[in-house]
């Protein structure tokens, strides 16, 4: 397990050099000049070259990278190009709105899953059932629904027209790390409610077709029609024989899962105007902040490793025919 565990960090940190690479040349093709977008239309010719030298960004492409990444080496991501906050650590930018988006997205995550096993296990179990057939459709329509659009249709519908929960997420001061997770299920729950749904949908599809069908391949293994032979209930046998090994699947894409649904929560907190890194990419990008953007699409890019990796160990210690050495 080491040496697997150091080749795949090895392909990651590969990866991430790839992504950082190609994050900071694509700004380069942007129309315009970053100092007139900072500093205004009205700046005079020694005012952005001051600007540009005291951000290096007078610099050739590959000293302006090079410098990048020996910072970044030391944990330094930069300070930010927005008016708001200029030459603020990104750090310290983005600090505020890491937990707000990790509890909302984490808290999704689970739900999604534990809905996914309880479905899918029973669409497994009752196979061309009405049941199996009905939940296919949803889960289907649900899978193929963009973001976005199912977002207004919370808002129009449970929010407007029903006029159940707010269409909102209202701003909240308030920066400790487990405050959001407070907000949401203590203080301001309806809030959540329909920023949580859209989410939960987004990772319900897949999870949910992953399960049905592995139920279904670890039904007519040797090993359960031995467990039915031998007498046992078929409560024993779906939770004690076939549920671990049904779970494999589950287990693989949760890591893969993660990062797609910080993906869905860049349109989630827009629509929902919830404050955090989804709503904090768009603002970026908007207002041609490079720094954020780029520390923004390095935390998504080493979830999206670490969620790879973790997968596969998931995986191996769920099922011990699965070796990491790439044999069953």
């Amino acid at each position: 397990m080491p040496s697997y565990l150091l080749r795949r960090l090895g392909q990651g940190i590969i990866v991430i050099l790839v992504v950082t690479f190609v994050t900071f040349w694509l700004p380069t093709w942007e129309p315009g000049n970053i100092a007139k977008a900072v500093l205004g239309n009205h700046t005079t010719p020694a005012e952005i070259h001051a600007f540009l030298h005291d951000h290096g960004l007078d610099k050739g492409f590959f000293a302006q990278y090079f410098d990048y990444m020996k910072n970044l080496l030391h944990g330094n991501l930069g300070t930010s190009l927005n008016p708001q906050t200029l030459d603020e650590p990104v750090t310290q930018v983005i600090a505020p709105y890491v937990p707000r988006t990790f509890w909302l997205v984490l808290v999704s995550l689970m739900i999604s899953v534990v809905l996914s096993i309880v479905i899918g296990m029973f669409q497994g179990l009752r196979r061309n059932t009405w049941f199996d057939h009905a939940m296919t459709f949803i889960v289907f329509l649900a899978y193929s629904i963009p973001a976005f659009v199912f977002s207004l249709f919370t808002i129009i519908f449970f929010g407007l027209t029903l006029n159940w929960f707010p269409v909102s997420v209202d701003s909240q001061s308030n920066t400790g790390f487990f405050y959001p997770l407070m907000n949401m299920f203590w203080y301001h729950p309806s809030q959540f409610v329909l920023p949580v749904m859209t989410l939960v949908v987004l990772g319900l599809g897949g999870l949910t077709r992953f399960m049905r069908g592995s139920i279904l391949d670890t039904m007519v293994q040797d090993y359960i029609r031995t467990a039915r032979a031998k007498g046992c209930s078929s409560r024993r046998v779906l939770f004690k024989h076939a549920f671990r090994n049904a779970l494999t699947p589950i287990i693989t894409i949760m890591g893969l899962a993660l990062p797609g649904l910080f993906g869905g929560a860049l349109i989630t907190e827009q629509v929902f105007n919830y404050l955090g890194l989804g709503w904090l990419t768009v603002s970026s990008t908007s207002s041609r902040d490079v720094p954020v953007v780029m520390a923004l699409t390095l935390i998504v890019t080493v979830l999206t490793v670490l969620g790879n990796i973790l997968a596969d160990v998931g995986l191996a210690l769920s099922d011990p025919r699965i070796r990491l050495t790439g044999t069953r």
